[in-house]
């Protein structure tokens, strides 16, 4: 039986932070917020693991996102390198990005 993993990245193409959720390594859902909600784009066309354990991926996914301030990629910062936008993406609630502490606090 595999397990699920759950990797948040800033994908600057989509201007978005998404969570991407792998079962043995192979990417099988993508779970992002736009304006008009929370969405779920399953990309493996067979699930084999049970239902509730794609579930708890999913609600693990949708809570670490919620702490991403910028996850929507709305009114991004004028601009900015591809760099610096991807981390404008990745700033939590807690005033970090990646881990790292912010110089200038966390800016939606």
């Amino acid at each position: 039986m595999g397990i699920y993993s759950v990797t948040v990245l800033g994908n600057v193409e989509q201007c978005r932070t998404e969570a991407e959720i792998s079962l043995d390594e192979q990417l099988v859902a993508v779970v992002y917020e736009t304006s008009d909600g929370w969405h779920t784009e399953v990309i493996a066309s067979q699930l084999t693991p049970s239902q509730d354990d794609f579930e708890i991926a999913v609600n693990t996914a949708l809570q670490t996102l919620s702490h991403y301030v910028n996850r929507r990629g709305e009114n991004p910062p004028r601009n900015a390198t591809r760099e610096t936008f991807a981390l404008w993406l990745m700033m939590k609630d807690d005033g970090t990005a990646m881990g790292i502490p912010s110089k200038n606090g966390v800016r939606s």
